[in-house]
């Protein structure tokens, strides 16, 4: 296990640590020159083409008496690449020295990473931002932290240079494979008919709804008055025929309204007891029953005629 991680640390010492105000312990550390940590950022391939994938490793290095590992934070950036999967992180402890790796798996597919303008710009070269690894002390709070620099990374075209002088060329792609050529498509309604359908469809819904809607509002409102034709006659019968109307059509208001009406038009004579028998029956909690109606009309045209 400890040549495993001897082997681990010359490896990563060849991508370079970085340190940043850290604590020197005169006591010395298990990672050297009295430090209680140190970082190592390493990414492959540097070089690559358009769309493949790359592998991002950070290391950090820490002596367990100073530091506890599960106190240590990182905080890196890769953009314009992204992760195509979680982080990995690995643990090896041997004796005081811990080691903890984070491995990225990274790629870019968006616009900024496409190589333009050939053979002059023919790659792109990417500068990440530093890793960050920071301590927190004993109340959670950043005690120190230390950087790890990314090396540079180089996106190439996936286009050999002689395919690119052809296509300068003769401004044409040559397809490796042919696209299949699709058949016209067949309707059984034609699409415009069928739009013009639908469309004179919802039309008439809707001046259905409006119909139907008014004709509701209509009946809420209780209905237009309706006219009423009078056969010509004296003043009397013409309000004993509106009196007759109301009553077969059930209108309260109209027969109330007629029985004073024929109140007002009765003889001298018996105008008292008629107009007391048309005040009670237009006042009735109950409606008049055809018998009392026609008999009060019969007698309202006897005190006509008597007059």
């Amino acid at each position: 296990m400890k040549q495993v991680a001897v082997v681990a640390l010359l490896a990563l010492a060849t991508a370079g640590a970085a340190s940043a105000d850290l604590p020197v312990h005169g006591s010395g550390s298990v990672v050297g020159e009295g430090l209680p940590l140190k970082a190592y950022a390493t990414l492959q391939p540097t070089v690559h083409l358009f769309g493949d994938v790359l592998t991002a490793r950070l290391a950090v290095i820490a002596d367990t008496k100073w530091v506890d590992p599960a106190q240590l934070r990182v905080h890196t950036d890769f953009a314009p690449y992204a992760p195509v999967a979680p982080p990995v992180a690995l643990r090896l402890r041997v004796g005081r020295f811990e080691q903890l790796t984070w491995t990225w798996k990274l790629r870019c597919l968006a616009s900024a990473c496409v190589p333009r303008n050939p053979p002059s710009d023919e790659y792109h070269v990417f500068h990440f931002h530093p890793a960050h690894v920071s301590f927190a002390g004993p109340k959670g709070s950043p005690a120190y932290g230390i950087d790890a620099r990314w090396p540079s990374v180089e996106a190439i075209s996936q286009m050999t240079p002689g395919l690119v002088h052809f296509l300068q060329l003769t401004r044409r792609i040559n397809w490796r494979f042919q696209l299949t050529p699709l058949v016209a498509p067949t309707y059984r309604v034609a699409p415009s008919t069928l739009f013009w359908l639908a469309l004179a469809l919802a039309g008439l819904a809707a001046v259905t709804g409006l119909g139907l809607a008014a004709r509701w509002a209509f009946a809420l409102r209780g209905g237009a008055p309706q006219r009423v034709e009078v056969e010509p006659g004296t003043v009397l019968e013409r309000a004993l025929a509106v009196l007759r109307y109301a009553h077969e059509k059930g209108d309260e208001t109209l027969q109330r309204k007629a029985f004073e009406r024929v109140a007002a038009e009765l003889g001298v004579e018996r105008a008292g007891e008629l107009r007391v028998t048309a005040r009670e029956l237009a006042w009735s909690p109950r409606t008049p029953a055809d018998e009392e109606i026609e008999g009060f009309a019969l007698r309202a045209l006897d005190s006509e005629d008597e007059t």
